[in-house]
């Protein structure tokens, strides 16, 4: 049996104001293309199809062209999604009949039995291989579980030891487990590696979505992750992976490989992992490549960006970030910096401003020292808190003439 991982594409995604659609093309006609080169016998999407509950149309379009395209590509393709904590789990399952027409299989949600517990059975699915059309695998395509999905209101690790636990009694009272099998999840396990900077998985870290690895039992030959978006295996045994994300989701990942896993599964549950990289349409890029830089030495590092092409569209220019150290205000900085990426082959998205502690502090502002503090000397504070260093003298002799004119007046 071979099938490709993948996940965490966020259709519908846009980064720092820039739309995306584009990009999230350009990864899915390179999966159809591998899936052209390597013909597996299933694809597994392990959720965060999209960026939102509420996806553009747009964004809904590209996910069901490219599986039109995947289908058409390779007859016999089997295709299995399940729900991410991004998607809407009732929006993505509402098409499931039609797509089953197609041998496409979606689990956005936990369905119930009659006793009102889950109906662990209806998430096992037999992957076939494509050509002989026998059952090779089956796959326990769990999604993003949800409050409610797990009985007796567990959660977070109970909640997903309650359906793995479940999935191996089903496998060994059916007999299933002379099959291999492998599961899915979408959840942050401990130990993973994380983008810890900015938050871009939306990760609860260390509360109830934090999950131990034991909780992957060994019993399944592969088990295809989603959530966490930088590619890793997180466990040998059992062969836990996270596929990665598609696209770069935050100037923190700028470093991360892109791609998704193709792997193959012999008969008896021996199990081989080849990654297959991918390079995003648009790079990332910062100013300076580490920590950050004086107003001079952006002004410079900018200039030095290549120029607009005429007629060039657009659609590969990388995304810039700036990062500047502000030792005093610099009001003329942005302008200046917009003068130049006027003309520079870039997608600007943002400037950061950051500035040098100092070991000096301001003493504690208790009731009794604010009595005595004057506008003058609140103007100083605020200054160096922000900057680290004493107003400049114009800007003190201007509001202390601003000072003077007020009390004049009143």
């Amino acid at each position: 049996m071979k099938f490709i991982h993948t996940a965490d594409w966020h259709l519908g995604n846009t980064f720092h104001g820039h739309d995306r659609e584009t990009e999230g093309r350009h990864f899915l006609n390179w999966l159809v293309d591998v899936i052209r080169l390597h013909a597996p016998d299933a694809l597994l999407v392990t959720g965060d199809v999209f960026d939102s509950s509420n996806p553009p149309a747009s964004a809904e379009a590209l996910y069901y062209e490219f599986l039109r395209a995947a289908c058409d590509t390779l007859p016999g393709l089997q295709v299995v999604v399940t729900a991410g904590n991004h998607d809407s789990p009732r929006r993505i399952e509402a098409p499931a009949p039609l797509l089953g027409l197609h041998d496409i299989t979606v689990r956005g949600t936990v369905p119930q039995s009659a006793d009102g517990t889950p109906d662990i059975a209806s998430l096992c699915i037999p992957l076939r291989l494509r050509e002989a059309g026998e059952t090779a695998c089956y796959c326990w395509a769990l999604p993003f579980l949800r409050a409610g999905d797990a009985p007796n209101g567990a959660n977070g690790a109970e909640a997903l030891s309650w359906f793995y636990d479940g999935f191996l009694r089903a496998m060994n009272k059916s007999g299933r487990r002379r099959v291999p099998c492998i599961a899915t999840g979408h959840f942050y396990t401990a130990g993973a590696e994380i983008c810890a900077n900015e938050h871009s998985e939306r990760l609860v870290v260390g509360g109830s979505e934090c999950v131990n690895v034991n909780v992957l039992s060994d019993a399944f030959s592969y088990i295809a992750l989603g959530h966490i978006h930088k590619a890793q295996c997180v466990s040998n045994r059992p062969a836990a992976y996270y596929a990665g994300s598609a696209l770069p989701m935050s100037f923190s990942e700028k470093r991360y490989e892109h791609g998704v896993n193709l792997v193959e599964i012999g008969a008896e549950g021996q199990t081989r992992v080849t990654r297959l990289p991918y390079t995003p349409l648009r790079s990332l890029i910062s100013i300076p490549q580490n920590g950050a830089a004086s107003p001079d030495a952006v002004r410079y590092e900018t200039a030095k960006l290549p120029e607009r092409k005429p007629g060039d569209d657009g659609r590969t220019w990388p995304y810039l970030e700036i990062r500047v150290v502000q030792e005093q205000p610099e009001p003329e900085l942005m302008a200046d910096i917009s003068h130049i990426l006027s003309q520079k082959a870039v997608h600007f998205c943002r400037m950061t401003a950051e500035r040098h502690d100092t070991d000096e502090r301001e003493p504690e502002l208790t009731v009794e020292r604010l009595k005595d503090l004057t506008p003058l000397d609140m103007a100083q504070r605020v200054y160096k808190e922000q900057y680290g260093d004493y107003l400049p003298e114009p800007m003190e002799t201007r509001l202390r003439a601003t000072l003077e004119e007020v009390a004049a007046e009143g």
